[in-house]
């Protein structure tokens, strides 16, 4: 029998699983009375009860911690790219494992996950810093001069601990590792808005003119100038030009096929069918890469833009490197890389490119991608529906000088309209009266309309013909 009673000088539930096991928890936590202590008893009780009819309870020493169902729930990711893995397992080893590791998955409240979203928005959490103070110990016991990048959680990064914190809940939930999801539904930290195919968001004062261009590719040295001339002038995505083997150039014809992406060394497939492409090499270009092709130095994958010992480029190389320093001899102020696929697109459809060819050559999966990301980009058009405004109340009273005639504007949901044009539009003469200045209208209703109250809602107002 399930029973709430004392033990040992503590409230604590006492019942029995499902396999008729006899089971004694006691409630966690300091109570301040011993009625509180008991009603939190009472509520283990009926938890871990209801656990038990569905079948889902487990024994206490027996439930996982949330580094064992972070690992589970990776290892159920079959159909993860080899990028978005590395990025789950970074996400992992530097924000959530340290935070969250030990603990039993079924401890964390949803006022945990609330806790973790405030402490990563004030900065790096303590015990965060400590995991990451003492795996760079332990690197300089190997390698003294080992050191690991700083880590600053900002709003991205918080989101995206966030979204692994959602679909962990998820898997646990589904998988009967906990009663429900803590993180579903748990709001997201403000940023600047990301566009649809994993786009960043467009900064319009890091758009480079293409004078800037040419200076930022003019200040690059190898082995960088080509990523940077080839991000320049083409527009790809950064770890697209990383991924590039000189078999996928054919400078006689001057094109570029995208294939392949390269991230920390990983190479993927594109991250979608709009991605493969085929993109069109410009003379000045083919002139650099024949230059570089000469000098480029030997790599087990053939890489167009190999580091100098031919390993695979790592980003941060390519901007610590390679594209601050270009910028800063160009005499052009410090971009992301990423700007210079915003600029190429930015500059192409402001001087009157069409929008189809450029979305084509950004990989977008379609135009309203493009159209979303590059709309402060397109040529404004003056509509000139203001100057019709304008001309409308320079007009005096209530009249309106069309080529059919003066008309009132309606009293209704309908749109005033010359007597001809609302005949042949499907209306019949109703009946006539006056409008507010006393001059003879005739109002009109749909063809063949039986309901006068209907009629009255939908009626027009044309001038009495002559």
């Amino acid at each position: 029998m399930a029973v709430v009673r004392k033990y040992r000088g503590r409230y604590v539930a006492d019942f029995r699983d499902q396999n008729r096991r006899r089971r004694i928890e006691t409630p966690k936590g300091s109570f301040e009375t011993l009625a509180v202590e008991k009603r939190a008893a009472r509520e283990l009780l009926q938890g871990r009860l209801n656990e038990v009819n569905s079948g889902t309870y487990s024994p206490v020493r027996g439930r996982l911690t949330f580094a064992q169902v972070a690992k589970k729930w990776l290892e159920s990711k079959v159909r993860l790219r080899a990028s978005t893995r590395s990025d789950y397992q970074t996400m992992l080893d530097c924000y959530l494992l340290p935070y969250f590791g030990p603990r039993k998955y079924e401890s964390i409240s949803r006022l945990d996950v609330e806790q973790f979203r405030a402490d990563m928005q004030a900065g790096v959490p303590e015990s965060v810093q400590l995991a990451r103070d003492l795996k760079l110990r332990e690197l300089h016991k190997d390698e003294p001069t080992a050191w690991l990048k700083p880590l600053d959680p900002g709003p991205r990064t918080t989101n995206k601990c966030l979204g692994i914190l959602t679909s962990i809940g998820f898997y646990a939930s589904g998988h009967n590792l906990a009663t429900k999801n803590v993180a579903e539904r748990i709001e997201k930290l403000p940023t600047a808005e990301a566009a649809e195919d994993g786009e960043d968001s467009v900064i319009e004062e890091n758009i480079l003119t293409p004078a800037e261009l040419v200076r930022a590719i003019d200040g690059a040295v190898d082995p960088y100038r080509a990523p940077i001339a080839i991000g320049a002038y083409c527009g790809p995505r950064q770890a697209e030009v990383l991924g590039l083997q000189w078999d996928d150039i054919d400078l006689e014809r001057g094109t570029a096929e995208i294939r392949r992406t390269q991230r920390r060394g990983v190479f993927s497939k594109p991250k979608s069918k709009a991605s493969r492409r085929t993109i069109e090499l410009p003379a000045p270009l083919i002139v650099e890469l024949k230059r570089w092709r000469a000098v480029c130095p030997k790599s087990e994958r053939n890489l167009v833009c190999p580091s100098v010992t031919g390993l695979p480029m790592q980003a941060s190389a390519l901007l610590q490197r390679g594209f601050y320093p270009a910028l800063e001899r160009g005499g052009v102020r410090r971009v992301r890389y990423h700007d210079l696929r915003h600029s190429w697109a930015s500059n192409l459809l402001e001087a009157g490119a069409n929008i189809a060819d450029v979305s084509r050559d950004l990989g977008h999966a379609n135009v309203y991608i493009t159209l979303k990301i590059y709309a402060h980009a397109i040529p404004k058009v003056r509509r000139g529906t203001s100057d019709q405004m304008a001309k409308l109340m320079a007009q005096s009273g209530n009249k309106m000088e069309t080529r059919e005639g003066a008309v009132e504007m309606p009293r209704s949901e309908g749109r005033a309209q010359p007597f001809d044009l609302a005949e042949r539009q499907g209306f019949e003469p109703w009946n006539t009266c006056e409008d507010v200045t006393g001059i003879p209208v005739q109002r009109l209703r749909p063809l063949g309309h039986l309901s006068v109250r209907r009629a009255r809602r939908l009626h027009y107002v044309a001038p009495v013909p002559k």
